[in-house]
């Protein structure tokens, strides 16, 4: 299912877009689920819903789009955006916030249905397996792409990232080996979770990953990664 959010101060704009969606999805066999604003800030008190598809009018009272959109990329970087518009002057906005198109008003079927193939051409193309994760910042997207290892620190786990980041989350370990193993992630002990695809070599009980962490993996364990390893085609 994907999930869309379509924010204008317009309420029969926000009906109009709702239905030409359900006209798409219909003729095209998907799956939509599509929730409807017309104020941003209700719009921003949900997006722990994950959202994967927003429609913004630039001009709204007491926040414009770009402000909105500014908030909804620090909450995730991956979602797809489109700019609507009764007014062309705003033409070319949103590149700083990777906006899919800016779309003139009044919108018509033909202009969603291209825009939507794009969208969903887009939303294949990516890895988009994530993790929604909770913890004193709120709700946002993990990208399981983006994440190196996992560890238990006390009550929480500890996300390590690519980039070299950390992220802490309540999530009990069992879950998410549960959760990540057909993605690729083995459990080398109790306390840590890895992601095959960041794993450069393998020596003995010892994995070492790209970034030079090194993680101890029980004997018990070991025959599962290197299996995971040879079908992703690492290092043994």
């Amino acid at each position: 299912m994907i999930k869309i959010a379509i924010c204008d101060d317009e309420k029969y704009f926000v009906d109009t877009v709702e239905k030409m969606l359900k006209i798409y999805a219909e003729k095209n066999g998907k799956d939509f689920c599509i929730k409807k604003y017309t104020k941003p800030l209700q719009l921003m008190e949900s997006l722990k819903e994950e959202f994967q598809i927003f429609f913004l009018d630039i001009e709204m009272p007491a926040m414009d789009g770009m402000e909105l959109v500014d908030i909804i990329r620090r909450h995730d970087e991956k979602s797809i955006i489109l700019y609507v518009s009764s007014h062309n002057e705003f033409l070319g906005v949103g590149y700083k916030y990777d906006v899919q198109n800016f779309i003139t008003k009044p919108i018509t079927q033909v202009q969603i249905n291209c825009e939507m193939n794009r969208a969903l051409r887009k939303l294949e193309s990516y890895e988009q397996k994530y993790i929604a994760v909770k913890n004193e910042k709120g709700y946002f997207k993990l990208f399981l792409s983006d994440i190196e290892y996992i560890e238990t620190v006390k009550r929480k786990v500890l996300f390590h990232l690519r980039n070299g980041n950390q992220e802490d989350g309540y999530f009990k370990m069992r879950d998410l080996e549960e959760r990540l193993e057909k993605y690729y992630f083995v459990r080398c002990h109790n306390g840590i979770i890895v992601n095959v695809d960041c794993i450069e070599s393998l020596h003995d009980l010892t994995t070492t990953l790209y970034s030079g962490a090194k993680i101890y993996i029980t004997r018990s364990r070991k025959q599962n990664l290197m299996k995971k390893m040879a079908e992703r085609g690492g290092s043994v």
